[in-house]
């Protein structure tokens, strides 16, 4: 009957409608205006039926002439009928699973670890999640490892509830990502930003036509970049889809403190005073307290406490130094750890750690003296070197005969011709020279000693080669002579006659007040006594006149003459300055043998504190005897970045020194100048520059005047600047925000510690799906066979009543 049917209607049913149930349904049916216009075009045909039947067929018997109207009307009704388009719905209802989407967070802030400070919750996650009421391997987990330990497979079954669901787990950060995660493999993390309410839309619009029975929202609730969420959240709830979410993570977020340096000078000295400093850092402790643990051995020996301090942390991102003196009476290895405790949870532990090795040794310079001709001053200098326990002396004198034995601990047989024979000394010291008798390439030997190496250049003017030295300066190999404090102008002249009158009697010394500071000029350690030295010290009667002393030298003693003075004051008579990492020091009398008469260790102890200032760096490695750093470990663009230079020990800076020049510059960008000035702390020097782009700036320092620059090694330090990390800002688990968004669509917010209540939260299992399958029947067989029938009965029925 059903196949019979189906040849009718000219349809063909699947088989999937077994079961089912079919309608009908007017595809070409109008509505409104044209609606009353059919019905009253069907009225106008009945009635207009009915009127002509009346009237033409009056013969007719009332009962032939209602059936001959009944078909005519059928035949108007049907054809009105298959212009309305009639099709045939066959539908059937069935049950299939919903889709649940779990979308976990995989940006960057899910890569840190939790303290976990609360340490009953701790526990309770720990034990919800497998593990051990032991926290120590919860606190090593970050947030991801978490995350995949929550969302493993029995927990993917259970959302599926027995096959009601199916679920689609995917990861999300700055954008969703299509590519569903494997429970088998490691997640990643690396998302540089987190579009919450993006990802969603996202996720949604990949999922439009399927049954959605809730969305899994994984994160740490740290949303840093996409839409707003509001428009998001009001699509799910018009849709009737709960957004049920799990944070991640703690309120406290991540807590660690950390020693990222622990800094001191790999070389000292015995007696020295030196600096330690440790450097703090610290995130998510600011105003909390820690105990810093200092411990010290000598060479291999046991620890011992060195320091104990109370400290407390500083902001998040800012550097914190301490500095802590120490000073050694023997030589041998010195090691110090330094440990931060009673922190507290945090991160890790491993970072809490730094250590340091210092090397203690005897002060004893290679010196290399060279004299251009015999006089009492190099006699005497000789002497009180060849003395000196703490000086290993080569000495070389240039108007000696080729068979001269040249004195010395450290004999030679001819000057340096490398740089390498020459950069094992600390310290070179010339008398009056000659440089014509010196290797061709020494003067550049000598340059490279003192702004490279770090090497002291101590120069003493006489009689015969220093003034013709100065009248040629512009000659190329008399460059190195740049490298001395003081400043000699073209022509500079001086009466012959003046000079005479004021060498014919002794003047002493009109030692500056940097000179009184400056620790080459300490003959005594109580000051008052120390004064009175320095001012029964025998004078000179030549000197060696200069213009002036270069811009940021420092001027220790000028001469006492009223009458040997210029526009800038009284003549320079010694002068020091730093060239890069070295030394130089003029003097310009060469009769510091008279000092001996008053007492030989004024004339002894004078020089080997010249001899130790100038070499003093070398020895330690040719390094700058300050340190660069910044109080902030990166900077970001559009701000300003500070620069500090910290002398580690006073002794090594020049009691005049003013100011530190230097130059900062980003890639091929050209150099900026810069210029540290002295802070309120002795030894300090600092200056800001601005940082517009990201990237990494290098700051030069160096010491000198400001064109030392490009012939000087400089101190250097890299600064990062870069944009903020917006995910690392503030890495707190979020509550308020995944609480807000879970609620607002009929959801909830979950902790990880509720994993057996997350599967609860979602009501929608299996849903109903309509099946359709829609026919045209307009032009089906049964149409035409009523049509054609009824048009055959009419036809015979009127030839029956004589109407044809």
């Amino acid at each position: 009957m059903n196949r019979f049917l189906e040849i009718l209607f000219g349809v063909q049913s699947s088989s999937w409608t077994e079961g089912g149930h079919w309608s009908a349904q007017w595809v070409g049916m109008p509505t409104g205006d044209w609606m009353l216009l059919l019905i009253a075009g069907i009225l106008v045909l009945v009635a207009g039926g009915w009127w002509l039947y009346k009237r033409d067929a009056q013969q007719v018997p009332a009962g032939r002439r209602y059936l001959l109207y009944a078909i005519r009307i059928s035949i108007l009704l049907l054809v009105v009928a298959m212009l309305l388009e009639p099709i045939l719905v066959l539908s059937k209802e069935e049950k299939i699973p919903s889709h649940l989407l779990v979308l976990l967070d995989t940006s960057l802030s899910m890569s840190l670890k939790d303290a976990w400070k609360d340490e009953e919750k701790a526990i309770d996650v720990s034990q919800k999640l497998g593990m051990s009421a032991n926290t120590d391997a919860l606190r090593q987990m970050n947030r991801m490892q978490l995350a995949q330990k929550l969302v493993n497979e029995p927990f993917i079954k259970d959302l599926a509830a027995d096959g009601t669901r199916t679920v689609h787990l995917h990861g999300f950060s700055d954008k969703f990502d299509p590519e569903s995660l494997k429970l088998s493999e490691e997640w990643k993390t690396g998302g540089t930003g987190t579009a919450i309410a993006s990802s969603l839309r996202q996720a949604l619009l990949s999922y439009t036509g399927m049954p959605l029975s809730g969305v899994l929202l994984i994160s740490d609730g740290q949303s840093t970049a996409g839409e707003p969420p509001e428009e998001v959240l009001q699509m799910l709830s018009d849709e009737g889809v709960p957004l049920v979410t799990v944070g991640v993570g703690t309120t406290d977020g991540p807590r660690n403190a950390a020693i990222s340096q622990l800094e001191a000078s790999p070389v000292v000295f015995v007696q020295d005073t030196n600096e330690l400093t440790v450097h703090i850092e610290s995130r998510g402790m600011q105003a909390e307290s820690a105990t810093l643990l200092i411990e010290q051995r000598r060479n291999g020996g046991p620890w011992q406490e060195f320091a104990r301090e109370e400290i407390v942390l500083n902001l998040d991102g800012q550097l914190q130094p301490k500095t802590y003196q120490f000073s050694e009476t023997k030589t041998g290895k010195l090691e110090f750890r330094a440990k931060l405790m009673n922190t507290g949870p945090e991160i890790s532990q491993d970072d809490n750690l730094a250590s340091a090795e210092v090397r203690v040794i005897r002060q004893r310079l290679n010196v290399l003296f060279i004299a251009g001709s015999t006089f009492p001053e190099v006699q005497f200098l000789r002497n009180t070197f060849l003395r000196d326990r703490q000086i290993n002396l080569s000495s070389w004198l240039m108007a000696a005969d080729k068979t001269y034995e040249h004195p010395g601990d450290l004999p030679i047989r001819r000057l340096p011709v490398t740089q390498e024979e020459l950069n094992d000394y600390d310290c070179v010291i010339l008398y009056d020279p000659d440089p014509t008798q010196w290797p061709v390439n020494f003067p550049d030997l000598l340059t490279n000693f003192v702004t490279k190496a770090g090497g002291g250049l101590v120069y003493i003017a006489g009689e015969m080669q220093t003034a013709q030295m100065f009248d040629r300066q512009s000659d190329p190999s008399l460059s190195w002579l740049n490298l001395l404090p003081v400043i000699r102008e073209p022509g500079l002249f001086r009466s012959q006659v003046q000079i005479r009158l004021s060498a014919r009697s002794p003047w002493k010394l009109d030692v500056t007040d940097q000179g009184f500071q400056d620790p080459i000029f300490t003959f005594s350690s109580d000051r008052q006594a120390n004064e009175r030295a320095l001012e029964n010290l025998p004078g000179m009667f030549w000197h060696f006149p200069v213009t002036k002393a270069k811009p940021g030298a420092t001027v220790l003693a000028v001469h006492a003459d009223p009458r040997m003075r210029n526009e800038y004051g009284q003549e320079v008579l010694i002068a020091s300055q730093r060239v890069g990492p070295g030394w130089s020091i003029f003097i310009g009398f060469d009769s510091t043998y008279r000092w001996r008469y008053m007492d030989e260790q004024f004339f002894d102890g004078f020089w080997a504190r010249v001899v130790d200032r100038a070499g003093r760096s070398k020895q330690l490695g040719g390094n700058y005897p300050f340190r660069l750093s910044t109080p902030q470990a990166t900077y970001q663009p559009g701000g300003q970045a500070k620069i500090v230079a910290r002398f580690l020990d006073e002794s090594q800076m020049e009691s005049g020194l003013q100011r530190l020049y230097g130059e900062v510059e980003r890639g091929d960008d050209q150099p900026i100048p810069l210029t540290l000035t002295a802070g309120n702390k002795v030894g300090d020097f600092s200056t800001t520059f601005p940082v517009s782009q990201p990237g990494t700036y290098f700051v030069r320092v160096w010491l000198g005047d400001e064109a030392a620059g490009a012939s000087v090694k400089a101190a250097t330090l890299p600064i990062k600047v870069e944009f903020p990390n917006k995910e690392l800002e503030n890495p707190a688990l979020d509550e308020a925000f995944l609480q807000t968004m879970a609620v607002s669509t009929g959801g909830r917010v979950y902790q990880i510690s509720e994993a057996d209540e997350i599967v609860n939260a979602f009501k929608i299992k299996q849903v109903s799906r309509l099946l359709e399958e829609r026919q045209e029947i307009w032009d089906a067989p049964i149409f035409y066979i009523l049509i054609f029938g009824l048009l055959v009965s009419e036809w015979i029925l009127r030839k029956w009543c004589r109407l044809i």
